[in-house]
């Protein structure tokens, strides 16, 4: 597809480059003179203006984003009518989409995976506690910026609890990323977003999608029945961070981890290992793959002390301290 001809200027904004283009309309890169900074501005297109619904949609990602407040969202930062044609201003994110690092680089080590995946669960958190569901998380959709710092992006479909501007039983996602509900073309919940950040991290720890074919309907139909299992991963990744994808992936929602934030609450536990501060070593692991160069040492991940030799530690101290005081008495 060809690019879009370049307006000189959209809004206050001095336009310097498509980089993006859909069926909604274009991505502009800009600059801020005001602020002398850069940001992007999507637009919908002039002959989609008798589309109601395509225009609530376009008001849906206003709304959405302009509820959000976090450092794993993307930021909205302005919205308006020019020319007769929907102009939203947002955040830039100086980096490369998930998408593009698979591409680049199919299987990513454990533990940059854990770093995407916090990042994305810490989003989610702050989406459905004020009850927004994403819908269509996928790779695409998830942005790594060259300072390490994950972004969520694309609330295009986004759905506040309770209210609907699509047709009940209609298919709403992208086919590959969906959950088995949303396949059924029921109404997409939390759980629905856990299932597909599942298949998110599936495919970034095994260079694989769990459930793709050469088809909708074979994938569609995978996705509804083929069932991920531990042995489905390889032995260098831990059994805890298996056993947790494995659950975000159960086919029935009730069996799922029942929120965001109960995955983000077992990452933790398996993250323990790993320095606090990531954000540093997954820049320069991305810079590496960006430019083709040596990858640096992964950061350090000591092994976590199993519960019960805390405990048989404890026990030990306190038979020890016993016998001090015995001993002093």
């Amino acid at each position: 597809m060809s690019k879009a001809k370049a307006p000189e200027k959209i809004g206050q904004y001095s336009v310097q480059d498509c980089i993006g283009q859909g069926s909604m309309g274009e991505i502009w890169l800009c600059h801020d003179p005001s602020l002398d900074r850069m940001l992007v501005i999507k637009r919908m297109q002039l002959a989609l203006r008798g589309y109601e619904d395509l225009i609530q949609r376009f008001n849906r990602e206003v709304q959405v984003l302009a509820a959000m407040n976090h450092p794993n969202i993307v930021q909205v930062y302005g919205y308006w009518m020019e020319r007769g044609q929907l102009n939203l201003s947002m955040e830039w994110i100086n980096g490369w989409s998930l998408r593009q690092i698979l591409d680049k680089s199919p299987v990513m080590p454990v533990w940059a995976v854990c770093t995407v995946l916090w990042g994305c669960l810490n989003a989610l958190v702050h989406v459905h506690t004020r009850r927004f569901v994403h819908r269509d998380l996928k790779p695409g959709n998830i942005m790594v910026d060259f300072a390490g710092q994950t972004k969520l992006l694309d609330f295009g479909i986004a759905r506040i609890e309770n209210q609907e501007i699509t047709i009940p039983g209609t298919v709403i996602g992208t086919a590959a990323y969906m959950s088995p509900e949303q396949v059924r073309g029921e109404n997409a919940t939390e759980l629905s977003d856990i299932f597909s950040l599942g298949i998110i991290a599936f495919e970034m720890l095994t260079g694989k999608h769990p459930f793709r074919e050469d088809n909708v309907e074979k994938t569609s139909r995978n996705i509804l029945s083929k069932n991920i299992s531990s042995a489905d991963f390889t032995e260098n990744i831990p059994s805890e961070l298996r056993h947790l994808i494995c659950k975000m992936l159960a086919k029935e929602p009730a069996k799922r981890v029942s929120s965001a934030y109960g995955c983000l609450m077992e990452l933790d536990f398996i993250m323990s290992g790993l320095p606090r501060e990531l954000l540093l070593p997954l820049s320069s692991w991305l810079r590496s793959v960006r430019k083709e160069m040596p990858l640096p040492a992964p950061p350090a991940w000591r092994k976590k002390t199993p519960p019960l030799a805390w405990i048989a530690s404890a026990a030990g101290i306190g038979l020890v301290a016993g016998f001090i005081l015995k001993a002093t008495l």
